[in-house]
């Protein structure tokens, strides 16, 4: 976990350093969209800002399908466990006979 950590800082640190490099030089440069021209130096960080929210989104849904499964999983063990309890409770043990020996000995 401390290298995804490590990973998304300096990927963030690079993506703003390249804004703020864009920013600084280029600042004319944009892609045209149907609301106006949008400044290169805006979009980058952007673009990245958004794939780090779906990235999160996608994680946390994965977390909570983990964790439903887990829960279901403990139910599952929990029910095998009753289950196992009322057989003991039910069933008689027998005392092994052994060929050799008498029964009332």
């Amino acid at each position: 976990m401390a290298l995804v950590n490590w990973l998304l800082l300096v990927s963030g640190l690079l993506v703003a350093g390249t804004g703020l490099y864009l920013y600084g030089t280029y600042p004319f440069l944009a892609l045209p969209t149907p609301w106006g021209p949008w400044p290169l130096y805006l979009l980058l960080p952007g673009a990245f800002l958004l794939g780090l929210g779906v990235g999160g989104l996608y994680a946390l849904g994965l977390a909570w399908a983990g964790r439903r499964e887990r829960a279901a999983a403990w139910r599952r063990v929990r029910a095998l466990e009753r289950e196992v309890a009322e057989l003991k409770k039910t069933r008689i043990e027998e005392i092994p006979r052994i060929p050799d020996r008498d029964l009332e000995a």
